[in-house]
């Protein structure tokens, strides 16, 4: 169990009136900006049952401010955690009303200051049959700061991945990454306690590339055939260790071509370190010549190190320029990863080349992130529409438009002659 101090009263409310996307969304301009928003909490959701499900949260006691600063002169930090949870129609994907949201307040102490995270969670009442897009914010009662996500939520499927959750063998604490290193044990639940065994399918992943950023049309596609299937028992104390590096189904229904996706990419992801991670993002930028001849270099590592000098012209600006590109990287990974590293998504390639959108548009079947230029007021969109996947449900796609790629031929000029870009340069 998880446990959780809450000092005010878990407060609910139902609406059916209908909101437009502007209304319930805003402008989302923090979302994928870690520098805009001071808080950044993990979510994870569990459908315990038909009629409900469970939200897990991790917060960083880091991140918040504790203080006597209160009528009881007690040191404690205070966590407000409010959600809506968002119908979405079943035809176009947009949502429909907000049919539930609730706030609860939470009192860390001071010997929570001192662990690395604060779990938590609560009881949302998500019906079977149904899909839902889930708003998270959460604030700083002290220090006033914010935290913002927003969390797709599919109950139609009772094979699907929010029917599993998976438990960290060493703390005891449910996951809320889909992506684990070798040798990092846990075990798995599934919702219908009555499954006696568990089925992985697991698949070697290899090293594909992003599509082209000048000539191709479509996204590599991946092979859906496993290399090797095993069967376990279903016992919460059974440990898996995804000790090859790829991708692994797990699922309760041997016919079942859906259930719980984890991945092993290897090295040190999400982060950026090896001379191979630190080549591979180039793609975006290099020719394919370039490319080719990056590859076979055999000190990748000053190979990179002389594509940078070569774009920047001088030492300092290279490290600037080596600076914003893999914190983007990095961020991608962390921001996008579905059924393969973020940084290779459409939403990971026009995150690098772009940075933070100006603003964001969310809806159940995708994304819009427009861009603002500081002058002439200028906006560009990027569109990515959700495409169902048996393995990820962050499977976005870029809808091109001539615009939006004409500009992202204008950001790779702009890098590749050692400016940052910008749509107000």
């Amino acid at each position: 169990m998880i446990a959780c101090c809450l000092v005010a009263g878990l407060v609910t409310g139902c609406s059916s009136v209908k909101k437009t996307t502007a209304e319930t969304q805003g402008q989302l301009a923090s979302l994928y900006n870690p520098s805009r928003l001071s808080l950044h909490p993990d979510f994870s959701i569990f459908h315990e049952s038909d009629n409900y499900s469970v939200l897990y949260i991790r917060a960083y006691p880091s991140e918040l401010r504790f203080d006597e600063a209160n009528e009881d002169a007690e040191y404690r930090a205070m966590l407000l955690v409010k959600y809506e949870l968002m119908a979405l129609d079943e035809t176009s994907g947009t949502e429909q009303a907000v049919v539930d949201s609730a706030s609860v307040v939470y009192k860390l102490r001071r010997q929570d200051q001192r662990s690395p995270a604060f779990f938590a969670s609560l009881t949302i009442p998500v019906r079977e049959g149904y899909r839902y897009l889930l708003k998270m914010e959460t604030r700083d009662l002290n220090r006033g700061s914010l935290g913002l996500e927003y969390i797709y939520v599919d109950k139609k499927d009772p094979y699907g991945a929010q029917n599993f959750k998976v438990v960290s063998s060493y703390s005891g604490y449910p996951k809320f990454m889909r992506f684990f290193r070798s040798g990092e044990k846990f075990h798995v639940m599934y919702r219908n306690r009555t499954a006696d065994s568990v089925y992985v399918d697991y698949f070697r992943l290899a090293s594909e590339l992003p599509r082209p950023p000048v000539t191709a049309t479509s996204d590599y596609t991946m092979n859906y055939t496993p290399d090797t299937s095993l069967v376990f028992p279903m016992i919460d104390t059974v440990d898996y260790d995804l000790r090859m590096e790829g991708m692994y189904l797990i699922k309760v229904d041997r016919e079942q071509e859906v259930g719980l996706t984890l991945f092993n990419f290897g090295g040190s992801f999400p982060e950026i370190k090896s001379p191979r991670e630190l080549m591979e993002p180039l793609f975006y930028l290099a020719t394919l010549a370039e490319y080719r001849d990056l590859r076979n270099e055999s000190n990748r590592k000053l190979a990179v190190d002389n594509f940078w000098l070569k774009m920047g012209n001088s030492v300092e600006k290279s490290r600037e320029l080596i600076r914003i590109y893999y914190n983007r990287v990095t961020y991608s990974n962390l921001y996008f990863t579905s059924t393969k590293e973020g940084w290779k998504t459409d939403q990971g390639m026009i995150f690098i080349l772009f940075g933070p959108p100006s603003r964001i548009q969310m809806t159940g079947d995708g994304e819009s992130w427009y861009y603002f230029a500081r002058r002439g007021g200028k906006i560009v969109e990027f569109r990515f529409k959700r495409v169902q996947d048996a393995f990820s449900d962050q499977n976005m796609i870029w809808q091109k438009t001539p615009e939006s790629q004409t500009l992202r031929n204008e950001a790779i000029r702009s890098w590749r002659n050692g400016k940052v870009f910008s749509m107000g340069s």
